[in-house]
């Protein structure tokens, strides 16, 4: 209520108050000046009580009002220094590894710190986003010619959550300088690409999760793989940035799809650079956090040198990320004489083992299945590449599959990361 309208509730109390001292005796003759007085005094007063009483009710909703405003701003400021948080721990990460090159480039700095920004917000947007997208997958490059000869190309058709498109053609015999440079452009002009494979349960050949992969456009319609760059972006110091880029991809295409409530997972790699770096780390768990309904869709892939070798405080990261619901799965297995009892404690419920390894292993590989049974851990085995090599390994009771025989990687849509 204005101050006008206070003025003028005033002014009619007051008047009445006024009206009733001064008229009463005329209409009630045996009412004293005195009494009549006293009750224009009481109307009075009582109409300043109510007043009163309703100018607090007015003042107290306009405080609800301001706390509600204010509650919203500090939720909204909350999510912002969030994101800013996250556009820190891009740069200071990009900054690293370009200060690690021989020649440092301070505009290149910049365009790689604009491509992760993009990332970011992008990843915020999609909060909002009602578009019903598909997912987006990146193929591998057409197998080396050592491959067996009766692999046949995946037939299933491709749920409509995770539309591809075919592999371009790999980019061949490029030295280092000029693989150095599709790097650094491919960081520069967001040329980091999405990549899925299909992991199939076995013997059914159902599509239960994807794995996800990067690959970095070449230009001119070719990709390079990473087995092309990973020891050369090692040295360089870009392999940092490209994990991160390939893990924003793989959250933000989650949240692309998650409305569509389908029972599939994905398994997102993190390399030990990535894990041995703390303040991304530390920074991932909390975002992580605030993104918990995401636990149920990705599994976390780390390999098993980095688990046995990264020490407490890796251990305490992987605690918070299962207190949240997040599974994790074991990589690059050298050694099948595992600790079940301790990957079941921390977690872990897939272990991904080579098909060639598991099949040269003899009895090991049963004794590895029956104690990855009793902790209801699964085993994946991947590189899977012919019938004859299926058959072998079904006597295994495997519980996965993965490679060419059941699905290529595919390139994502193009139009999945639109905004």
């Amino acid at each position: 209520m204005g101050p006008i309208r206070h003025l003028l509730l005033f002014a009619v109390y007051a008047s009445a108050s006024l009206a009733a001292g001064l008229l009463l005796p005329d209409y009630f003759p045996a009412l004293a000046p005195a009494e009549a007085y006293a009750i224009g005094a009481f109307a009075f007063l009582l109409g300043l009580v109510l007043h009163e009483a309703l100018a607090r009710t007015e003042r107290e909703a306009w405080l609800a009002r301001q706390i509600l405003a204010l509650q919203q701003a500090q939720g909204s400021t909350a999510a912002e220094l969030q994101r800013i948080g996250l556009e820190a721990t891009a740069f200071r990460t990009t900054l690293e590894s370009r200060d690690r090159q021989s020649r440092f480039d301070v505009g290149s700095v910049v365009a790689e710190v604009k491509v992760l920004q993009s990332l970011i917000e992008k990843l915020y947007a999609s909060r909002s986003a009602t578009e019903t997208a598909s997912s987006a997958e990146e193929s591998t490059p057409q197998p080396p010619d050592t491959r067996p000869a009766q692999i046949v190309p995946p037939s299933p058709a491709v749920p409509a959550a995770t539309a591809t498109v075919p592999m371009p053609p790999v980019a061949r015999d490029l030295d280092e300088p000029a693989l150095l440079d599709i790097l650094r452009e491919g960081l520069q002009k967001d040329r980091i690409e999405l990549a899925l494979q299909p992991i199939v349960s076995l013997p059914q050949r159902k599509r239960r999760f994807y794995e996800c992969f990067s690959r970095v456009r070449a230009g001119h319609g070719l990709v390079v793989m990473p087995e092309q760059y990973i020891q050369l972006a090692e040295r360089s110091g870009l392999i940092t940035a490209i994990d991160n880029m390939l893990l924003f991809r793989c959250i933000q295409l989650l949240r692309k799809i998650r409305h569509r409530s389908l029972e599939i997972g994905f398994f997102c790699n993190i390399s030990q650079h990535t894990l041995s770096d703390r303040a991304f780390l530390r920074d991932f768990v909390r975002f992580m956090q605030d993104n918990a309904e995401l636990a149920s869709s990705i599994i976390f892939e780390f390999p098993q040198r980095a688990v046995a070798t990264l020490g407490d405080n890796f251990r305490r990261d992987l605690q918070e990320l299962a207190q949240l619901g997040f599974r994790f799965s074991l990589d690059q297995v050298a050694d099948l004489d595992l600790d079940a009892d301790f990957l079941s404690q921390q977690r872990f419920r897939f272990v991904k083992v080579d098909a060639a390894k598991l099949l040269a292993s003899g009895s090991a590989a049963a004794e590895l299945k029956k104690r990855l049974d009793s902790r209801g851990i699964d085993l994946v085995v991947e590189k899977i590449e012919s019938e004859a090599a299926l058959v072998e390994l079904l006597d295994f009771n495997i519980d996965f599959g993965q490679g060419y025989l059941f699905g290529e990687p595919r390139l994502s849509r193009a139009d999945l990361y639109a905004a």
